[in-house]
């Protein structure tokens, strides 16, 4: 609520700002003979602007409003795909933002549900539910998803990974190993420079990703737990070799890594992405017995987040038969001991 100032006539006085549609922000202001009259007087104003504002936009208009309104505070990347989702909501461009209802809405994710993942949708109505909160406008839709398919629950095997490097180069090999041995992320593997490297201890602390003009270098990880250490043995600092502080070691974009990648696994045959490398390293590290504190820190998860042992903790086959067949022999070996 606007707080009244007094003025040296004695009256009271309250402004209050507004946004109008275009984003051009305005401030009014509001006298009276006493305070509480100016701060009503104000916050009537502010009242029937905002219902005058919610009522006017459309869905188009409230959609444009919060991502130019974001594109300051939030990552190229973020932004980049709010606008993506943002033209995939045309549908629904027209609707007023106080008359859209969950039939409006329902009827729109029916009609791509059929083309379109189920989290994708979800990732489109959220961004559209953060436009209307931020033009005033909390509904509670009743809205069904589609069932979302169910994922893999099998990591990489060691030997369809060890395909893929046998017919790598040697600047490829090195890209694999910080993804499946110490799960970097390709964002995070493009931006390495050598001075990030000290003997045999590289510091992960930038990424580069996505914006709506093209690729960049963020000087800030991914999240603030990203920002980790890790241990390179000899073998693995000599493939990485030396170079100016600020030079990149690796010389191409997160794109240009999955393209190389992508190219040998179809040349030898292999169904996997280059993200399952990081399923790898997460999967194996767990199920050597390494404390999941120590995973998490290692890999650049959250101390509390649970996306670890929900998307990337997967069981990987060999290992979990060797451990069934040692499991086996213990028991047989009990068996025919007695």
């Amino acid at each position: 609520m606007a707080k009244a100032t007094k003025l040296k006539s004695g009256n009271w006085r309250a402004q209050v700002g507004w946004t109008d549609a275009q984003g051009v922000k305005h401030r009014e202001s509001f006298t009276a003979s006493t305070k509480q009259e100016a701060e009503m007087l104000a916050l009537k104003f502010k009242s029937d602007v905002d219902h005058f504002r919610s009522d006017d936009l459309t869905v188009q208009e409230a959609l444009e409003n919060y991502i130019n309104s974001n594109d300051a505070v939030l990552s190229p990347s973020t932004i980049k795909g709010y606008w993506s989702d943002y033209r995939c909501l045309a549908p629904l461009y027209g609707y007023k933002i106080r008359k859209i209802s969950s039939q409006d809405i329902q009827n729109y994710i029916s009609s791509i549900s059929d083309n379109v993942s189920s989290k994708t949708i979800k990732n489109r109505y959220g961004l559209l539910r953060a436009a209307l909160s931020f033009s005033g406008i909390e509904k509670n839709f009743r809205i069904h998803f589609p069932t979302a398919a169910k994922k893999s629950k099998e990591a990489p095997e060691n030997e369809q990974i060890m395909q893929i490097y046998r017919e790598s180069s040697d600047t490829l090999k090195i890209i694999i190993e910080l993804a499946a041995f110490h799960g970097m992320r390709r964002g995070e593997i493009a931006a390495l420079k050598y001075g990030d490297l000290k003997k045999n201890v590289l510091h992960i602390h930038s990424d580069i990703v996505k914006g709506p003009e093209g690729w960049i270098h963020k000087e800030v990880p991914k999240t603030s737990d990203s920002d980790r250490y890790i241990t390179l043995s000899d073998r693995q600092v000599k493939m990485i070799g030396s170079g100016a502080a600020d030079e990149y070691i690796f010389k191409m974009s997160p794109a240009s890594i999955y393209k190389r990648f992508d190219r040998i696994r179809k040349k030898v045959g292999v169904n996997i992405r280059f993200h399952d490398l990081r399923v790898f390293y997460a999967s194996s590290i767990l199920s050597q017995g390494i404390p999941e504190s120590i995973a998490k820190r290692s890999g650049g998860w959250s101390s509390n987040s649970s996306v670890m042992q929900n998307h990337y903790d997967k069981r990987i086959v060999s290992i979990e038969e060797a451990y069934n067949s040692k499991v086996n022999q213990y028991f047989d070996k009990m068996v025919s001991d007695n």
